[in-house]
């Protein structure tokens, strides 16, 4: 019975501090990024797409944003473009 209750707490504090050590963090960091923009590069796959986004990625960067995601746009196997996230 000691060893059964002993795991039992050692197991229910081992999930207190995990959860709250995430959120101690969370409190005392400030955001990172406070301006999101996202766009979207049309494209029909291979190489002009691949133009496109390097092309954007400089442009972006030039104006201080930073990359942040990309999701491809497909419609039946096709690709169709990209959205970009990008953060300031």
């Amino acid at each position: 019975m000691k060893t059964r209750l002993t795991g039992a707490l050692a197991a229910t504090l081992a999930a207190a501090i995990l959860v709250a050590a995430p959120v101690a963090v969370a409190k005392d960091e400030k955001p990172v990024a406070t301006t999101m923009t996202t766009v979207y590069v049309s494209g029909h796959g291979g190489s002009e797409i691949a133009r496109e986004l390097t092309e954007l990625h400089g442009k972006m960067e030039q104006q201080g944003w930073k990359f942040a995601d990309m999701e491809v746009h497909t419609e039946n196997g096709d690709t169709k473009g990209a959205w970009v996230t990008y953060t300031k």
